[in-house]
Formats: C-alpha cells, structure tokens, sequence
C-alpha cells in the first residue's frame, strides 16, 4: 500500500478557505501542514475536512517563508517518499500511485511530477532538466543527500535553485505523463495588496540571490533594478496607478533586502 510510503507536506500562508478543500484528496495519507501567520480559524477548518489522526498541524506567528517552512515539514518527514504540494493543486489517488510506481523502480530518478498540461502524451515517463515544482513525489533519502530548498530563498527561485543543483548530480528529474495534476496558479494564497508586495519583494531579492549563488550577479544590475523602480515609482504615484506603485516599491524593498543579506554574509 503507497499510503505507508507516502507523506503529504504542505505549506499554508493565508490559503482561502475553499482552497482547504483540496486537502480532502490526500485522507489516505499522513499529512504535515505548516502554515504561516496561521489562526485557530485555520486549523479547526482542517479539522472539518481531515480526521485528526491523519494530520500534524504547525504554524508561526509570523511568514518565514516557503523555503523554511517546507524545509521544517520535509526534515520531519518518517515515510521513503514524501509529497510536496500546494492547496491550489487538485490530484487524484490514482495519478499520486503513478508517481509512486515510477520513483519506487527508478533508482537514478530523485523527484517525479505530474502532467500539468493534461495532454495524453505517448511518452509515459519524460526525463526533464526542467520541471513544475508546485507538485513532486520525492525520495526523501536521495534528497537529504543533495539538500533541499536553500534556506536563504524566501519565496521564488528556491525551486529554480534546487533544479540546477539537482541537474548537477547524480540523480534525474522525470515527468509521469499519465499522472496529472491541475495546479490554480497563485490561487493558495487571497490575491491582495498585500500578497501581491509580498510576492514582487521577493521574486527580486531572489532573483539577486541566484544570481550571487550562481556567480552571475554584476554590481550594474542592482543599481539598475534600484534606479528602474524608483523612477517608476515616482512616476506611477503621479499616474494614479496603485497597483504598479505597489510593484515598484515592493521591487525596491526586493533590492534593499538583498543589499542587507550581502552585508551579513
């Protein structure tokens, strides 16, 4: 039975309540949820889809980020396999025994992930240096070996990070095309002002941050991206628009982010 080898990991930051649903498809398996900023609302939500004895519940007081948070959840994980997804993703248990079936023959392969185009597709399993990272079956072993997401990500390019270091290795990506999967991008979290800074700081500071851990980054692009919003921010403040305001200066805390972590290491 795959639901002794398999455990669910899942991060949660102010997922709307009708995406919890999504978290009924996986009541055969053991469940980690951690989720950020995270309420009592939350959990007894979790309560009215998932029985109690299926699932660990953690939250912080504050967002620590989708690095460490999965990071806290893969690193607790007992079973040979986990499951890393996202409450906007929508599988079913026979595609979840699919990527089962592939990893658990495949010694070379580390981390597998479903077909998202929906696209019957005569090649049953694709080798891929490239790979959608909103739903993976992982070996939990070979993973540990290589490390997982870089803690010094916050909320985009760890996975873009793990890619390059997992193509560097030993090991090999795949995709099970008759496993699928439907991914609601950037729907597990409410789509606010507030979201949206969140999500425009960090996608710059970590694209930064790749570049210096890749050793691409070049002093020019960091005044560039800086000066760029600035002058935009003052010139979408003018044009009344709140939105790319927003945008702008989100990018330049992005910046000032980076600016401060390059000091401290």
């Amino acid at each position: 039975m795959i639901e002794k080898d398999i455990t669910i990991i899942t991060t949660l930051y102010k997922t709307p309540k009708k995406q919890l649903k999504n978290l009924k498809q996986y009541k055969q398996f053991k469940l980690e949820i951690f989720d950020q900023e995270g309420d009592d609302d939350t959990y007894e939500n979790i309560k009215k889809i998932l029985p109690t004895n299926i699932f660990k519940y953690y939250n912080s007081k504050k967002n620590i980020g989708l690095s460490k948070s999965t990071n806290f959840l893969f690193y607790k994980v007992k079973t040979k396999f986990c499951l890393f997804t996202q409450a906007d993703v929508k599988i079913d248990y026979n595609s979840i025994k699919k990527l089962y079936n592939v990893i658990n023959k495949n010694n070379s392969i580390i981390l597998v992930s479903p077909n998202h185009s929906l696209i019957k597709k005569n090649k049953k399993i694709e080798i891929t240096k490239d790979i959608d990272f909103s739903c993976l079956l992982i070996d939990v072993k070979k993973m540990k070996k290589i490390g997982f997401f870089d803690k010094d990500f916050f909320l985009y390019w760890e996975d873009i990070f793990l890619k390059r270091k997992i193509n560097n290795s030993i090991y090999k990506m795949a995709i099970v095309n008759n496993a699928f999967a439907i991914h609601n991008s950037s729907q597990s979290s409410i789509n606010n002002l507030s979201t949206l800074f969140i999500r425009e700081k960090n996608f710059l500071y970590g694209e930064l941050l790749y570049d210096l851990k890749t050793k691409k980054l070049r002093n020019v692009k960091i005044i560039r991206k800086l000066v760029q919003n600035i002058i935009l921010f003052f010139f979408n403040i003018f044009t009344f628009q709140l939105q790319v305001v927003v945008k702008n200066f989100a990018r330049i805390v992005g910046v000032l982010k980076f600016l401060v972590f390059i000091t401290k290491h």
